[in-house]
């Protein structure tokens, strides 16, 4: 463990042996985030992924470096289908470790398959517009929708669990029982499937239990013969005298089970009561003393955190514009909250491709994070802008397609498409340097194709 202050190697000691600072609470903190580091890797070691994840994100919350604590967030993140939300993991841990850290293996796994990659992204989409077809009450669509999400991403649980909530709502409980059972196998500690599942078992007895009652019947002999009738049909009295000595019976047991039976039994639960309700106060006073201290331990290390705080700023910040620190790691933020929300993510990222010198110069790891960053949204951003560049220069709309293939043009400067249109809107808008350039690179893109010749014409015209 080292001093939070000045990077000193601690001793069994309560300060530091080089800055001489008091670390007994700092200490204190730090155990207390491996406590809850070794509590989530014990529950993902028993498949319960969502009580894994609670107690790392609490170890994270006590120690914001602790990379293996990210690296095993990560990984329950992937076994539970949200890969955006584990790559996020995976690149702040390489970011905090470069040297054997295991997040670089993963991260290069899932970039060595470009298509997969693509089909993760795939199915985010279609999962969010599943959610819109659910609240439009459009069932069919969404199911549509959720199964081909489970197609590109079977580890996805949050589609399973939405789709056998659909299946609920159509009373569909066999299939959604099905898919609950399948999501509690892969995550025991999955408390909406949890419920569901309850739900769906309540339902079915109440159903199985009015069905056998409907159906119930008595079968007896009489003179050698089988008497079949319903439950609720009643056999005429033979005589009052069986039916008093039953009751006298019922009564004399009710007595005694009450009087004698009952006084003791409640006894014994009273004491076993009040037993459970003073360990359980017990124990809630030591967490809560445990969390003051905690607290007052965070509150104490602020004033160091706002000093390093300072010194990012210094670092990364610039009086003219905005840090290109935060406008990264605002887009990577914006990239997590929404992968498909391109407008969002470029407004940010807009500005780290501006100066990507600064970024590939940068000996501090925000090269590697600012590369993959990049290309895990080159082909859906160049495409969405592209998307409305067109739409744009069919309608007339020459500033908003300039505005839009400009920016597909900044994730990809290979399509000669994405070219060739932005020269149209140049030229609409009159500008001709960029039109002029526009048509060159489409010429140098694809010669000898039919796109080229187009180009070529209108540069001829321009002279």
């Amino acid at each position: 463990m080292k001093c939070y202050r000045c990077g000193a190697e601690l001793t069994t000691h309560n300060f530091c042996p080089s800055c001489k600072s008091d670390v007994r609470q700092y200490k204190q903190i730090m155990y207390a985030a491996n406590r809850m580091y070794n509590s989530g890797l014990e529950k993902a070691q028993q498949r319960d992924l969502t009580g894994a994840a609670r107690d790392l994100h609490q170890c994270l919350k006590l120690n914001k470096e602790h990379v293996d604590a990210r690296n095993l967030l990560g990984l329950v993140y992937f076994e539970m289908g949200e890969v955006a939300r584990a790559l996020g993991e995976w690149t702040i841990s390489t970011n905090l470790r470069q040297e054997d850290n295991l997040a670089d293996s993963y991260l290069k796994q899932m970039q060595s398959s470009r298509t997969d990659l693509n089909n993760l992204d795939l199915a985010i989409r279609k999962y969010n517009l599943a959610l819109s077809y659910c609240e439009e009450g459009s069932d069919d669509l969404a199911v549509i929708q959720l199964k081909r999400v489970l197609s590109l991403n079977p580890r996805f649980l949050k589609a399973s669990v939405l789709l056998a909530l659909v299946y609920m709502q159509r009373s569909e409980y066999d299939r959604a029982s099905q898919l609950l059972k399948k999501v509690l196998k892969a995550d025991r500690g999955n408390t909406a499937a949890r419920r569901y599942l309850d739900e769906i078992n309540s339902i079915l007895r109440k159903g199985s239990a009015k069905k056998s009652k409907k159906d119930e019947v008595v079968r007896y002999e009489r003179d050698n013969e089988l008497i079949i009738q319903p439950a609720n049909v009643k056999e005429p009295r033979q005589g009052s005298g069986l039916f008093t000595g039953l009751v006298i019976g019922l009564v004399l047991g009710a007595a005694f089970l009450f009087f004698l039976v009952m006084p003791s039994r409640l006894q014994s639960t009273r004491e076993e009561y009040e037993e459970t309700l003073r360990t359980n106060s017990e124990t809630m006073d030591a967490q809560n003393v445990t969390i003051s201290e905690l607290e007052s331990s965070l509150s104490a290390l602020q004033a160091d955190y706002d000093e390093l705080n300072a010194q990012y700023q210094e670092f990364f910040g610039d009086s003219d514009e905005e840090s290109l620190g935060e406008a990264l790691l605002a887009a990577i933020e914006a990239y997590l909250t929404d992968p498909t929300d391109y407008e969002t993510f470029h407004s940010y990222f807009s500005l780290c491709m501006e100066q990507e010198e600064f970024f590939t110069e940068n000996e501090s790891g925000l090269a590697g994070l600012y590369q993959s960053m990049k290309s895990l949204v080159t082909e859906g951003a160049a495409d969405y802008f592209y998307t409305l560049g067109y739409a744009a220069y069919n309608s007339g709309d020459y500033e908003t397609g300039y505005t839009n293939l400009k920016a597909a043009l900044a994730y990809d400067e290979t399509n000669a498409d994405y070219w060739y249109y932005f020269g149209r809107c140049c030229t609409g808008l009159d500008n001709d340097e960029e039109a002029k350039e526009a048509y060159e690179k489409v010429i140098e893109l694809v010669p000898g194709t039919n796109r080229a010749s187009w180009a070529q014409s209108f540069l001829n015209a321009m002279e």
